[in-house]
């Protein structure tokens, strides 16, 4: 009877709705994480935790209801189509970071007992872990603290009843809780031998490599350096061209938007030869491929449009 008695508790206590100071310290450890990848994920992610905390507010207040299934599963549909259509795939780093953080957005509003706010909290830490891949500098190590000080602040508030009602105790006792982590982590740093990853993703870069970037800040010219890697390798079925017409065209960038030279929109089409190449090998995540061609002059060389700028 005393087993089955604590078994009927701990469901209890699972099933048991979530405190609102506990779900002010989720909403607020939820910015907190998905305010660095909004330079890096689809606008259309950001636009749906945009909406998906002002809905979960309106729940808050007792003015709206949480979503039905069919409502959220065609949130999971659009979502993935939107990630498919800004990234052109739903597999590799950006598209699977995307799609992570829409998942930590979405569980927003599916959340409504603790257990569902335990999980909500454990994608907040991966998430947090995740941004490690685009972001490896000093600043973003100090910034990272604070979603982890609030998620921590938002799992102590749902395990501890008795905190549940005072913020600042909580918030306390998380950061005190990381100051106690403090020495393991610097022993773990130490010590800790750096292990090959038993798999790997293309992994963005703030280093320019020759020829292969689709867009191009000013500041990067700063850190281009050439790479000695290979780029790819190719096979001709049928005659091959001179040399002298080994001319392997990529993309001309020829739109700059006060920050960032890219791809114009507008295509010019030209004549050329047509051989027929076969790319064996491209150890890159760029989803366009350079073929022989021709060179040509860019349609608006001479004045770039600048879209931000009415000169």
């Amino acid at each position: 009877m005393t087993n089955r008695a604590d078994a009927i508790a701990a469901v209890s206590i699972t099933a048991a709705p979530i405190a609102r100071v506990s779900l002010t310290w989720l909403l607020l450890a939820q910015a907190l994480v998905v305010l660095p990848f909004v330079q890096h994920v689809p606008i259309s992610i950001t636009l749906l935790w945009l909406g998906c905390t002002f809905w979960r507010v309106q729940v808050f207040r007792m003015r709206a209801r949480l979503p039905g299934t069919w409502i959220k599963s065609g949130l999971l549909v659009a979502t993935a189509g939107g990630v498919y259509l800004a990234r052109g795939s739903l597999v590799g780093l950006d598209a699977g970071a995307a799609l992570l953080v829409a998942a930590f957005v979405l569980k927003m509003l599916e959340m409504n007992n603790r257990r569902d706010a335990r999980v909500l909290i454990f994608l907040g830490f991966f998430c947090v872990a995740v941004g490690y891949l685009f972001e490896d500098n000093l600043l973003w190590a100090l910034f990272s603290l604070l979603p982890v000080g609030a998620l921590l602040a938002a799992l102590i508030g749902l395990q501890q009843s008795d905190l549940a009602g005072k913020s600042a105790d909580t918030l306390k006792l998380a950061f005190k809780l990381m100051a106690q982590a403090v020495p393991l982590i610097l022993l773990l740093f130490v010590f800790f031998p750096r292990l090959d990853p038993l798999w790997s993703l293309p992994q963005p870069s703030n280093k320019g490599v020759t020829g292969l970037s689709d867009n191009m800040a000013p500041g990067d010219m700063a850190e281009l350096s050439k790479s000695p890697a290979l780029v790819f390798r190719a096979s001709f079925e049928g005659p091959m061209p001179a040399r002298n017409q080994l001319y392997w065209r990529g993309l001309t960038l020829e739109q700059f938007d006060g920050r960032r030279w890219s791809q114009s929109a507008r295509a010019q089409t030209v004549q050329v030869p047509q051989w027929e190449n076969v790319a064996l090998r491209w150890p890159t995540a760029l989803s366009w491929r350079p073929a022989v061609d021709l060179g040509c002059r860019a349609s608006t060389w001479r004045k770039p449009r600048c879209p931000t700028c009415a000169r």
